[in-house]
């Protein structure tokens, strides 16, 4: 669980690690990414694990005939070096390039597009979906 947001050419996320459905968060991580090509990723799930699982398969060129066995578990916010962005969701299929100023992926989503559309920044969108979500938590990550 957790929340991504990109409005402005700014990618933010929470850092709450999550630690399952019946544990307390196990501290912090990463949720979002730089690829070698430039690209930004935002990765959620409520599926432990899923987010490294997928990170690691686009890392490996993103061929979906390689990612093996499974759904990806997980909701995934791509943008590109030219700003163009791109959703999956339990896929290893992406959507786009999206016509959208803003866009915000994970448990605190709603908290944080509602954010955007009143003139916050992502990451001020996460940082109030923080205070909103239980999954979600602060430190804030800004690509």
């Amino acid at each position: 669980m957790s929340c991504a947001a990109y409005k402005d050419g700014v990618l933010a996320a929470d850092t709450r690690a999550y630690g399952g459905s019946w544990q307390a968060s196990p501290g912090q991580k990463a949720k979002i990414h730089l690829l070698e090509d430039g690209t930004r990723v935002a990765i959620t799930s409520a599926t432990v694990g899923a987010p490294d699982r997928f990170l690691a398969w686009l890392k490996a060129g993103a061929v979906p005939e390689e990612f093996g066995a499974g759904d990806p578990a997980c909701s995934v916010l791509l943008v590109k070096p030219d700003g163009s962005v791109f959703l999956a969701r339990d896929s290893l299929y992406f959507s786009g390039p999206l016509d959208c100023k803003q866009y915000a992926i994970g448990s605190g989503c709603d908290y944080a597009l509602g954010a955007m559309a009143m003139g916050a920044s992502a990451e001020d969108a996460v940082r109030i979906a923080c205070q909103l979500d239980p999954h979600s938590g602060e430190p804030v990550q800004v690509l």
